[in-house]
C-alpha cells in the first residue's frame, strides 16, 4: 500500500475537478484532473483525501509532464483499501482534494548524467513524469509488472511476473542485473516494490556506484 504521508503542519485541502480517467488494465488507473496552480517538478508526489471530512489521505506520484495544464496519477485499486477504489471509482467531473505538491525523489537530476531506471507497477510514474517534461531519455528504462499495463508511448524493457504476452520478458527486472552496462559516472534510480529497490541498490552498491548515485522510492511493501 502507498505510504501515509505526514506534514509538518496540515496543508490546505485543494478541490479539482476530475478531467479524464484510462483503465490501464490490473486495476491500476490513470487519472487527470485541473491542476489549481501547483508548480512541481517530476518526482514530486500530491496526496489525495478520502471523500469524508476525516483527514485520511495517501501520496501518489505525478506522473504528467510539468508543463501540462492538468495534474496525473497512476494509482492500483486495493480491494477493501481506505482510499484506493473511492478514487479509482471517480468518474469525469467528479471533484476530488488533493494537497499542494511536495516530494524528494528527482527521476531528471542531476542534468547530464548517464541515469539507469527501474520501476515496478504504478511506480513508473516519476520515471514517466520525467521523460514526459523532457529529460534526456535514460540509458536503460526497466519495468515490471505482474500484467501487462496499458502504455504504449513509453519505450522500455518491460518485464510480467505472474503472466505471459508477447512483447513482454517473463520474470522480473532484476534478473538481468548482470546484463547492464554501466561506468563509474552512473546514476541509479528505482521506484515501487521494496525488494526490487532493494535488491538493485545491493547490486549498484557492490558494482562499486557510490551512495549518491543510487536514488530510490518506495511505494509498496512486498507481504511477507
Amino acid at each position: 500500500m502507498p505510504k501515509k504521508i505526514q506534514f509538518s503542519e496540515k496543508p490546505p485541502r485543494l478541490p479539482v475537478k476530475v478531467l479524464d480517467v484510462q483503465d490501464r488494465g490490473d486495476e491500476v488507473f490513470s487519472l487527470r484532473f485541473e491542476n489549481p496552480g501547483l508548480i512541481w517538478q517530476p518526482g514530486d508526489c500530491i496526496a489525495v483525501y478520502a471523500e469524508d471530512d476525516s483527514d485520511i489521505s495517501r501520496p501518489y506520484s505525478l506522473s504528467g509532464a510539468v508543463q501540462d495544464a492538468f495534474l496525473e496519477i497512476w494509482v492500483r485499486r486495493f480491494p477493501g483499501g481506505c482510499l484506493s477504489p473511492y478514487v479509482c471509482g471517480r468518474r469525469v467531473g467528479d471533484v476530488i482534494e488533493i494537497s499542494p505538491s511536495f516530494g524528494w525523489f528527482r527521476p531528471a537530476e542531476p542534468v547530464g548524467v548517464d541515469k539507469i531506471y527501474f520501476a515496478t507497477g504504478t511506480g513508473i510514474a516519476p520515471f514517466l513524469s520525467a521523460i514526459r517534461s523532457g529529460t534526456p531519455a535514460p540509458t536503460g528504462l526497466y519495468w515490471g509488472m505482474r500484467k501487462p499495463l496499458a502504455l504504449s508511448e513509453l519505450s522500455a524493457q518491460r518485464f510480467l511476473s505472474q503472466s505471459q504476452c508477447e512483447g513482454y520478458r517473463p520474470g522480473r527486472v532484476t534478473q538481468v542485473l548482470s546484463e547492464i552496462q554501466i561506468s563509474p559516472q552512473t546514476h541509479i534510480y528505482a521506484c515501487g516494490l521494496d525488494r526490487m529497490i532493494e535488491e538493485v541498490m545491493a547490486f549498484f552498491s557492490n558494482k562499486g556506484i557510490p551512495g549518491h548515485q543510487l536514488h530510490r522510492e518506495c511505494f509498496f511493501t512486498a507481504a511477507v
